[in-house]
């Protein structure tokens, strides 16, 4: 997540690595968790917010993996009706988007690693 993404793409989580919490990730931040190679089990989640972001993945020996966290299609699609008709409206944009295949408020992109280095030097570890 970049500080020159546009405000549409800039959202926030709180995220898991395999149950071992991260700190919260806000615009302009980022965090890194070490862990050994093998399988492991990704969660985002957001205050309020009526799903949960899952990804499993398989990690190798020596190898760095990079994410970047996005708005998902629900979130876009329940912030859009909270604009337009307020907490009706998200409530109504919810249950509307339940059958989504990401049911959790953001995607998790990723990375090259080259693209992650360029946007890591710009931005803030999360504290």
């Amino acid at each position: 997540m970049s500080l020159k993404d546009s405000w549409l793409d800039r959202t926030n989580c709180d995220a898991k690595v395999d149950g071992i919490a991260l700190n919260r990730l806000l615009p302009g931040t980022y965090a890194y968790v070490d862990r050994p190679a093998g399988p492991h089990h990704l969660t985002a989640t957001q205050i309020l917010f009526p799903g949960e972001t899952v990804l499993d993945f398989n990690t190798e020996p020596g190898k760095t993996y990079f994410f970047s966290i996005k708005p998902s299609e629900r979130s876009r699609a329940m912030q859009g009706g909270a604009i337009m008709f307020g907490l009706v409206g998200a409530g109504v944009m919810a249950a509307a988007s339940a059958g989504a295949d990401n049911k959790g408020p953001v995607d998790l992109v990723p990375l090259q690693e080259s693209q992650a280095r360029t946007a890591m030097a710009e931005l803030l570890q999360a504290e």
